[in-house]
């Protein structure tokens, strides 16, 4: 079965045709706000040629000819992510609070979970998993850059654990592996590699773990299903498996002229020729509440000294870690706990890039201007009079590193896997 002949078995001729013949436009790009970091007013000083995202709030519409943010400095100092306009809208659809514990089963690059950070004030809890480590290493680096510290990033099988974890998330983000269509404007091989077979092989997997994903939400809790698949055995159907499979119930999502939503009216499509973005489907399923038996904190070692912007602080080994919330951990293959602080000896810390970026003040401060800052980056050292002892280095408002100055110069410490040249 071909592409455009499986559509119809939820859709007119005339919204099939409107639909293929959007495919043949130009993607779009998004660019979400870290505002703890920036503010809509300067970034539009900068950046003035965008346009409001629809529904996200922080977040901007551009044209990729026009601004390529992905070299810029500010992205490199966390100022913002650039996400596609329709998977930014998954997060922002959900209603948080800061004292959630949420669970991103299929996270990887992280940007769901990072647009739900934002939106928890970096408070709360948040696991990102994904089952490849190499691609859960990705959701590192954007956790890091972007200076976040409310995020559990794990990579594990949950099919292998989720009895650990069942009627424990408040929240949960299933963003499930698809067949990919919602990515034909953007990646010219998964339009090639689309298959009606494949459909039904995706299916198989998104069944699976939509039933794990709902015996780990808490009653009460709200699961938020989506793809970036146009298919309806990817969207609806697998829907309609959990529903009659389980005590599921649906929970309505705000109407909105951009959403389409078919007669079944089991969730919301994000379609390029409604919505400015690639195409998304998005459902809320709702957990009955019944009594549940709250799963206890783990135990760790805990360091006593205060540490500047952190309330809680686990030792493993000579490395410190800061966490927002504390959480069982039985079964789990951690990557990154919250912010890592640093490493300390004796009675030193030696500062970790990532607690550079989650902190708001540190002891000692000092500004470079943007030529010092695209050196620092670079891995030089910058000649700058200072107070002896650990430093934060700053771009503007934005924080670069922890350095070390000897009093004349700002010595050097930017991790070198983060050295970059190609920057303006």
């Amino acid at each position: 079965m071909d592409f455009k002949t499986h559509l119809k078995k939820y859709l007119t001729d005339q919204e099939i045709d409107l639909l293929i013949e959007s495919l043949n436009q130009d993607s779009k790009h998004a660019v979400l706000l870290n505002h703890r970091k920036m503010k809509d007013n300067e970034f539009l000083l900068t950046y003035p040629n965008v346009i409001p995202h629809p529904i996200a709030p922080h977040a901007f519409i551009y044209d990729k000819n026009v601004y390529d943010l992905g070299k810029s400095l500010e992205h490199e100092l966390g100022a913002f992510y650039l996400q596609e306009p329709s998977a930014m809208t998954v997060s922002c659809l959900l209603n948080f609070s800061e004292n959630d514990t949420v669970l991103d089963l299929c996270a990887a690059p992280g940007g769901k979970s990072i647009q739900v950070s934002f939106l928890m004030n970096n408070k709360g809890l948040i696991l990102a998993n994904d089952i490849s480590r190499a691609r859960a290493g990705k959701i590192l680096e954007n956790i890091e850059r972007l200076g976040i510290g409310n995020t559990m990033i794990v990579s594990n099988d949950f099919s292998l654990i989720y009895q650990n974890y069942r009627d424990t998330f408040d929240k949960i983000i299933l963003d499930a592996p698809c067949s990919g269509s919602g990515m034909f404007r953007t990646n010219d091989l998964v339009k090639m590699d689309w298959t009606f077979e494949k459909v039904l092989k995706c299916q198989e997997t998104q069944k699976q773990l939509i039933l794990i994903a709902y015996e780990m939400l808490k009653p009460g809790g709200i699961l938020s299903y989506s793809t970036c698949s146009f298919s309806y055995e990817e969207d609806e159907e697998v829907i309609e498996h959990l529903l009659a499979n389980t005590n599921a119930q649906l929970s309505p999502i705000v109407n909105n002229p951009l959403f389409y939503t078919t007669k079944s009216a089991i969730g919301v499509h994000l379609f390029p020729h409604i919505f400015p973005g690639e195409g998304h489907y998005i459902c809320h399923i709702k957990k009955p509440s019944h009594p549940f038996t709250m799963i206890r904190e783990s135990m760790f070692k805990t360091y006593e000294k205060p540490i500047l912007g952190c309330s809680n602080v686990l030792c493993y080994g000579s490395a410190l870690f800061g966490v927002s919330k504390f959480f069982p951990i039985k079964g789990l293959s951690i990557i990154r706990y919250g912010v890592k602080i640093g490493e300390i000896s004796g009675d030193i810390i030696k500062y970790d890039v990532h607690y550079a970026r989650f902190i708001e003040t540190f002891i000692q401060e000092t500004s470079l201007d943007r030529h010092q800052s695209l050196e620092y980056l670079k891995g030089n050292y910058i000649s700058l009079n200072n107070p002896r002892g650990f430093v934060l280095v700053k771009y503007g408002s934005l924080n670069i590193d922890i350095a070390k100055s000897d009093g004349k110069i700002i010595k050097n410490r930017y991790p070198k896997y983060l050295r970059k040249n190609k920057i303006s």
